[in-house]
Parts: C-alpha cells; sequence; structure tokens
C-alpha cells in the first residue's frame, strides 16, 4: 500500500456575512423569478413567458391607443363609456396572467421535488414554511407585475390624455390607486393559491399546469350546473366551489361594476363572501402544502 498524502487544495473557511435563513430565503426568491422568467436557462424556456408579457404589453397599448384615437376625433367620452374601464380591464391582463401562473408555479416546485434537492435546502437553516413562502413571493413579485404594471401605465395614460389635465385627474382618482392594488393582490392570491397547491402535489409541470387550467375553467361550468339543477339541501353552498370567479365578484364589488352573473352572486352571496373564500382558500392551500413539505423533510 502506499502512503497516503494529503494534498492542499486551498480550500478555506467562509468569511463573509451570515445571512442564515433572511439570505437563504432572498436566494430562493431571486432564484424563483429567474426560473420562472427562464433567465440563464435555454432559449425555448425563455418563450412562453416572455410572449406573455409582450402580450401584456400590447394589450395595454392597444386600449391606450384607442382612447387616444377617440381623443383625437373628438368623440373621447362617448367611447371612453364603450371601452374597458379599470375594473373590466383586469378581465383582460387576469386572462393572459393566468397562463403565466400555469406555467410559471409548477415550474418553481416539481422539478425540486423530481430532482431531490429539497434535502439540500433544508440541511441550513431553512424550514419548509421558509422555502414555500420564499417560492410564493418570488412568483407574486411577477404575477403582480403582471397585474399592476399595465394598470399602472393605463391610469397614467389616461391622466396624460384627460381634458382636465394631467395633475387634475390624477388628482381627482386618487382611489384608483387602492382599488387597483387591492383588487390585483386578491387575484394573485385567488389564482396563485390554488396553482400552488396542485403544484405542491402534482409530480410533473406539464401535468400540474393542465389540472390547474381545468379547476379554472371547467370546474366554474359545472359548479353552475349543479347549483341550476341541484335540489338537495344545501346546493347554494356549491357555489362556493367556483373559484375562478371569486377575484372578479371582489372587482365587481370594489370598482361599483357589474360585469357578469357570477355563480356565487346568483346563489345568493354577498361579495364579501368572496373575499373571505379567497382568504380560506390560501390558508388551506398554505396548511396543505407546508404538510407535503414537511414529510418531504
Amino acid at each position: 500500500m502506499s502512503d497516503a498524502v494529503i494534498v492542499d487544495r486551498g480550500y478555506r473557511s467562509y468569511e463573509g456575512p451570515r445571512l442564515a435563513r433572511r439570505g437563504a430565503m432572498a436566494a430562493i426568491v431571486r432564484e424563483s423569478v429567474r426560473r420562472a422568467l427562464g433567465l440563464r436557462r435555454k432559449a425555448r424556456r425563455k418563450i412562453l413567458p416572455w410572449s406573455l408579457i409582450a402580450m401584456a404589453i400590447i394589450s395595454v397599448a392597444v386600449l391606450v391607443g384607442l382612447h387616444w384615437a377617440a381623443q383625437r376625433a373628438g368623440i373621447g367620452g362617448l367611447v371612453a363609456s364603450q371601452l374597458p374601464g379599470y375594473g373590466q380591464y383586469f378581465d383582460i391582463i387576469s386572462r393572459i396572467a393566468l397562463l403565466f401562473i400555469a406555467f410559471a408555479t409548477p415550474q418553481l416546485l416539481a422539478p425540486d421535488r423530481r430532482e431531490g434537492v429539497l434535502a439540500v435546502y433544508f440541511s441550513r437553516p431553512l424550514r419548509p414554511v421558509d422555502y414555500l413562502g420564499a417560492k410564493f413571493a418570488g412568483l407574486g413579485i411577477l404575477v403582480m407585475g403582471f397585474y399592476l404594471v399595465p394598470e399602472f401605465v393605463f391610469h397614467i395614460s389616461l391622466a396624460t390624455l384627460a381634458p382636465e389635465g394631467f395633475f387634475s385627474y390624477l388628482g381627482g382618482n386618487l382611489d384608483v390607486l387602492w382599488q387597483i392594488t387591492f383588487v390585483a393582490f386578491v387575484y394573485f392570491v385567488g389564482h396563485v393559491s390554488i396553482a400552488f397547491g396542485v403544484s405542491a402535489f402534482v409530480p410533473r409541470t406539464g401535468l400540474a399546469a393542465g389540472v390547474f387550467l381545468g379547476i379554472m375553467l371547467i370546474l366554474n361550468q359545472i359548479v353552475a350546473s349543479v347549483v341550476e339543477l341541484g335540489t338537495f339541501p344545501g346546493s347554494r353552498y356549491v357555489a362556493l366551489l367556483a373559484l375562478e370567479e371569486h377575484p372578479r365578484i371582489v372587482r365587481d364589488w370594489v370598482f361599483g361594476i357589474t360585469t357578469g352573473d357570477y355563480v356565487p352572486r346568483v346563489a345568493g352571496f354577498d361579495p364579501w363572501v368572496s373575499l373571505a373564500a379567497v382568504g380560506v382558500l390560501f390558508a388551506l392551500v398554505g396548511v396543505g402544502a407546508w404538510g407535503r413539505y414537511r414529510r418531504l423533510t
């Protein structure tokens, strides 16, 4: 046998700041944003997220262009009443955001489980709730951006085109700022909670995206049929399972508009019930995802 040889590889102890859990969570947030946008990944991973971002930009550009053309033609007041306002524009942008959520959420959760890297995360002073919270925060930065950036661009553009002047319009519509922010947050929590719950349990990204879109697009129709045809006691409470419609009901409530006959509203539930349903959904998904990842540790 040859004698053992000790080779100095130049390793040395880490001498930087000890960031502990907060630093680990911040790193996960940054990585989540990069992964969802396809940054530092193959070109094909960038196509869908950036195409959806482009669609969001185009949608607000077209809407502002219609308002501008109406102003130039001298029919701005007449046309403005027929074009989507702040509340109605959420119907447009939420469809785009829904596709982004369906794509991004499974990308943030499923690969870590499939590739077995959770043990590496949890070998540090990082708890499952920290990991999930950081993932949720990273997704929140992007999804809230989908809602808020186009809405605020729309708001500034309307102020620029307003006959009464830029600052007069802004001063007279200060309530729009909190309305947009609050409604965007409700949309974010309501939609992302469902995607998060699905992605925490479904192992494949494509399957998770399909299940999420199925829940959002098909479940409403099933619930509407059950509520309409149901004769059993308490059938009206099935309307609360129309999960995709709760943020829209809250949106109508906040902006004082009516954009559709949503199932929970037809069943006789007040808007505050939809707001509470979004909160309950968030809590249930949080507990379920935490239990799931706690078992994985």
